[in-house]
């Protein structure tokens, strides 16, 4: 009985560990993709960030200009 209930053991044993190893692997792959995904939209916000900041520039610029017209 103890040889059944080792081969029993081991063999539940391996398919614990093959499901833990396939749940780190999807578990990195999805981690990998948020990775991904934080990236385009970090740079989606830099590009804003810099156009906002050019917008604001011109406005800034036209603003001073009609100032001294007006003094």
């Amino acid at each position: 009985m103890s040889k059944a209930g080792t081969a029993t053991s081991a063999a539940g044993t391996g398919t614990s560990m093959a499901a833990d190893v396939a749940t780190k692997t999807a578990g990195n792959a999805a981690f990998q993709a948020q990775i991904a995904e934080l990236t385009a939209v970090s740079l989606e916000a830099t590009a804003r960030s810099i156009q906002l900041r050019t917008v604001t520039t011109n406005l800034n610029t036209i603003k001073k200009a009609a100032d001294e017209r007006v003094q």
